[in-house]
């Protein structure tokens, strides 16, 4: 049995807000790198090359998206045009309309959909958990692009729940044939002590049947953004730890808890999770991915996957004691992830600058080793 999870950052198409608060982000990084090699008193080639790499990427984003489109009624047909070079007249009839709507989300470059499926296809996992997913018509539509005309690929039930956001950042869950979905709960409507909302995304917590007739529960995450306050991620995670705990209390084995933290593993905030003794596959000693390549590939930073990959951890794969000592095998895509700065690492061909890329969240899976109930059962005997 082999489960990943990955934060998608939408299939088809982002809200704006999430591109302006992820260019916020994103744009202090390379401005600092910017500034540290324009103080640089000799400079060569590379150093030039990649200052002009940053200045490009600094002034991309300006035009990502149009605030605006115009949308025009041609012999009965409504038809959409973005970036409106000429002054159109206002809405009025109906039937007759030539008007502006101004636009809510933006649409996902093409190679960058096609690298976010090749990322899943690789590693192909029986269960994948997928974070900030816009809506159902668009995770069944890219089941129907990229897995369902090969049947080893292919997903039997996929399942979408809406969190609390307003911005598209939904979960959602695939499953291939002979996993199913016992029982599904939502804790969207989770109350903090002030009666405000808790989740603003969302937290789920599946019940799966697995071909060999194991339960498997698997808890669903997203918690507050690294913009949010820490105060609200450690609320959060409590509540997390608290139905880890309560399931282990009934007698639950295989648990895993997937998704974006958004903290490294020594935060505060998320602490409670991890003091329930669940395990980090990311420590299991068959854990690999594609390591970093330059001068400082063996460095290791504090919060970074492990040395060799050292990328800021946000993203967790942890699972159950008794579930750490089945792990055959996992590891961490990051492919399809485009290096913000050094060190750098291998991506597939397909990605060839920042827009190109599926995510900036890489896949984290494991594979398992379930005993067949049955044979196990004769062996006892």
């Amino acid at each position: 049995m082999k489960i990943a999870t990955f934060n998608i950052q939408n299939l088809f198409h982002r809200h704006i807000d999430m591109i302006e608060l992820e260019y916020e982000i994103k744009s202090e990084i390379w401005k600092e790198e910017f500034e540290s090699l324009f103080s640089k008193t000799q400079k060569n080639s590379l150093d030039y090359n990649r200052m002009r790499e940053l200045a490009n990427l600094l002034g991309f984003h300006q035009a990502t998206h149009t605030s605006y489109l115009s949308m025009r009624n041609i012999e009965g047909n409504l038809h959409v045009k973005s970036d409106m070079q000429v002054m159109e007249t206002q809405a009025s009839y109906l039937t007759n309309w030539n008007g502006w709507t101004r636009l809510k989300s933006a649409p996902i470059n093409k190679k960058s959909i096609i690298n976010k499926a090749k990322v899943i296809l690789e590693i192909d996992p029986d269960i994948v958990l997928l974070q900030q997913v816009e809506n159902r018509e668009s995770l069944i539509q890219f089941h129907e692009l990229f897995f369902e005309k090969n049947s080893e690929s292919a997903y039997s039930e996929i399942m979408h729940l809406q969190g609390n956001d307003g911005l598209g950042l939904g979960m959602g869950i695939l499953l291939k044939k002979g996993y199913h979905i016992k029982s599904v709960k939502s804790f969207s409507n989770e109350k903090d002590a002030k009666g405000r909302l808790l989740f603003n995304t969302d937290f789920q917590k599946y019940k799966i049947k697995t071909p060999q007739n194991k339960t498997l529960h698997l808890l669903c995450c997203q918690l507050a953004g690294e913009n949010e306050p820490d105060s609200l991620r450690r609320q959060q995670a409590n509540k997390i730890a608290e139905i880890y705990n309560d399931l282990q209390s009934k007698g639950a084995e295989n648990i895993i808890i997937a998704g974006t933290l958004n903290a490294p593993s020594y935060a505060a905030s998320i602490s409670t999770i991890l003091d329930t003794g669940v395990m980090d596959i990311v420590k299991h000693d068959s854990f690999h991915t594609v390591l970093d390549s330059g001068n400082d590939s063996r460095y290791f930073r504090m919060g970074a996957y492990r040395m060799g990959v050292n990328i800021k951890q946000k993203d967790y794969l942890l699972v159950s004691p008794s579930l750490f000592h089945k792990v055959e095998d996992s590891g961490l895509n990051r492919k399809a992830m485009w290096p913000l700065k050094k060190p750098e690492w291998e991506t597939y061909d397909t990605v060839e600058n920042e827009k190109d890329a599926a995510s900036d969240h890489p896949l984290l899976w494991a594979e398992f080793k379930l005993e067949d109930s049955i044979r196990f059962y004769k062996k006892c005997a």
